[in-house]
């Protein structure tokens, strides 16, 4: 659609309460008949809403529009009013900037006489901005040489102090909703356009040295002096602008990576959250001798960096179809119940992503007992690959024989770690030798338990620090569950006394004294007896009539999964060291996790609710789970239940 001669006014207004009627008055003064203001409220939470309806209402001749949203940055609420422009010029003004008198009839003409595209001039901050003196200088534009070079590396951009045609900004997509800061994206988007195709024309970019707006020197939590902000929206600008222009010169693109690399090697080393001994000095130091063109590592690299700071802004953008190869050795159901949280998490970080579960080793527990968890996680399942465990893997081709976007190795054996990597694939995840053979490297990943490990690296790939885990959907037992409801409501304890191994097994006297202590409690306990726990039956039925023996009485074959099932209708649950802990925290409630000989750093069951480790070591640094007194598993119940 052609688009009317004339200017139209873009303001993206956030808690400017203190500055919108100063910023309006300015832009009235420039309107001409050819014009419109479009303002875009976005989500502010003061009294910036009222004030601009005041200011309309004052002044029912301006041609205007207000858009009212949730707050998602500048970037998306000037996207959003492109859809309502008319004329076939944009002026941006941000809600805190002041214009000068008839400066964007100067930059209209200015525009036509040279056949600019985008035109920009001075900008000034200033302590007492609402009287600044504007000079009545007046300075010609000029053709800005090089445009993309300054830019692309300089980081050189500005808003307030730009005009845009309204026909470039379109061609070029708008702002990059992926960043939040539109300052930097929108001039790199229209400098560089021509690199997307060998057949287009650079833009005419100008340049006038005559002021265009003002805006407060000290406001607090102004974006454009968030430090953490910028150089994270530079950095990933940078890397969404190469990502969709295949064409710019390989000298720009090597220049742009190791400034991006140095400059998060710079940020991690003033904030102190990485050292001369570390991966992130390492790059550093190889980004002066070597530099590989690999944007998806450098943008993992980015989120890493900035991830943690509390006041930025970003948007993620993981809706995105991606293949994804997770590579495990041995699978059991000890191997499966670890590698479940991971899984759950990759799950949310990536939801449409296809998953791949190769299993080097024999058959994955996955593909049989847990297969109907991993259906809605997993969508193939690799079984008895053969690889991963012999030298001679090195010089074979190995299945599957495709590229991937991701490949996850979740084992620490070298030998298997380097006959993985030979899978093609953009980035390769790997804990293997301190994540030596990683693409992206790691100083926090380091934990002990083996679960929460795999998390964490799961976490490598996103700016989440942390997930809520969903429910695994179980919609085919809907009966089985009310069912249980109305035989057992009420408050209900999930225990599980046995342990395929004796010397995991703490006494089942000391949980009969403490089934006893929760029925004083109103609670009724439910009985989890695996297959080797058979004798336990007659005794803890004999003892609690009452109780409830899911698996005894209400089911025809035991699986792994009726323990989640009906654990999730429990409020908290009790285990050995054993598979049905890790069953319980699968099905996301408070446990209470009881250790003998095994490290219990190293194994315990992993959730986000409240799970209480208590190892015999604590008492006597014996390694006899039977030492553990009945009166430290109450202290944890009374915790639990407060």
């Amino acid at each position: 659609m052609v688009k009317k001669k004339g200017i139209s006014f873009i303001v993206t207004v956030f808690n400017k309460e203190k500055f919108i009627q100063h910023t309006l008055k300015s832009i009235y003064e420039n309107l001409e008949k050819n014009s419109e203001l479009i303002i875009v409220n976005d989500g502010s939470t003061d009294n910036s809403l009222s004030i601009i309806n005041k200011f309309l209402k004052t002044n029912p001749n301006v041609n205007s529009k207000i858009i009212n949203q949730e707050n998602t940055g500048p970037s998306r609420a000037i996207n959003k009013a492109l859809k309502y422009v008319k004329y076939s010029h944009i002026k941006m003004v941000d809600g805190d900037d002041i214009l000068a008198p008839n400066i964007t009839a100067f930059m209209f003409s200015e525009m036509n006489r040279l056949n600019l595209d985008l035109l920009y001039g001075h900008w000034v901050w200033d302590e007492n901005h609402f009287n600044y003196k504007f000079n009545k200088e007046y300075s010609s534009a000029f053709y800005f040489q090089n445009p993309f070079k300054k830019i692309f590396l300089s980081g050189w951009g500005g808003f307030s102090n730009l005009m845009i045609k309204t026909s470039t900004i379109e061609e070029v997509g708008g702002c990059d909703e992926n960043v939040f800061i539109q300052d930097y994206s929108l001039p790199l988007r229209v400098a560089g356009y021509h690199y997307k195709n060998k057949n287009l024309k650079p833009f005419n970019i100008g340049l006038t040295k005559r002021t265009i707006c003002v805006a407060p020197e000290f406001i607090e939590n102004r974006i454009i002096t968030n430090n953490a902000q910028t150089l994270h929206d530079l950095s990933i600008a940078s890397i969404n602008f190469l990502n969709n222009h295949n064409n710019v010169p390989t000298h720009f693109k090597k220049e742009l990576f190791k400034k991006i690399i140095r400059r998060c090697w710079k940020w991690k080393k003033k904030n102190k959250v990485t050292s001369y001994f570390s991966w992130d000095f390492y790059n550093f130091i190889k980004s002066y001798i070597y530099i590989y063109e690999n944007l998806d590592v450098l943008k993992l690299e980015v989120i890493n960096t900035w991830k943690n700071e509390k006041k930025i802004r970003v948007f993620e953008d993981n809706e995105k179809t991606l293949d994804i190869l997770v590579y495990v050795g041995l699978d059991l159901l000890g191997d499966a119940l670890i590698k479940l949280p991971f899984i759950r998490n990759l799950k949310i970080i990536f939801p449409k992503s296809n998953i791949t579960w190769l299993a080097g080793k024999g058959a994955s527990t996955l593909n049989s007992s847990l297969k109907v968890i991993s259906k809605s996680l997993i969508d193939k399942i690799i079984d008895n690959a053969n690889v991963g465990s012999k030298f001679t893997d090195l010089f074979k081709k190995i299945l599957p024989e495709k590229d991937y976007d991701i490949v996850i190795d979740t084992q620490k054996r070298v030998l298997t770690t380097l006959v993985i990597k030979k899978i093609k694939t953009k980035v390769f995840i790997s804990p293997s030798a301190g994540y030596f053979f990683s693409d992206v490297k790691s100083n926090t990943c380091k934990e002990e338990n083996l679960a929460k490990e795999l998390v964490k690296m799961s976490l490598l790939l996103t700016y989440k620090k942390e997930t809520k885990l969903k429910q695994i959907p179980i919609n085919k037992y809907k009966k089985k569950i009310h069912d249980f409801l109305v035989k057992y409501p009420g408050k209900k304890v999930a225990i599980c006394p046995g342990a395929s191994i004796s010397w995991k097994r703490w006494s089942v006297e000391k949980f009969i004294e403490v089934s006893e202590f929760l029925i004083q409690k109103k609670f009724l306990p439910v009985f989890f007896l695996g297959p080797n726990e058979k004798d336990y039956f007659p005794i803890l039925k004999k003892k609690f009539p009452f109780a409830s023996f899911p698996l005894q009485t209400e089911v025809k074959k035991i699986s792994p999964i009726h323990t989640i099932l009906f654990a999730r209708l429990c409020d908290f649950g009790i285990s050995n060291d054993t598979g049905c802990g890790h069953l319980l925290a699968t099905a996301d409630i408070p446990i209470i996790s009881l250790f003998g000989r095994t490290n219990s750093k190293k194994f315990a069951p992993y959730n986000l609710q409240e799970n209480i480790v208590i190892s015999s070591r604590n008492y006597s640094n014996s390694s006899d789970i039977k030492m553990i007194p009945v009166k430290s598993v109450i202290t944890a119940i009374q915790n639990i239940i407060k």
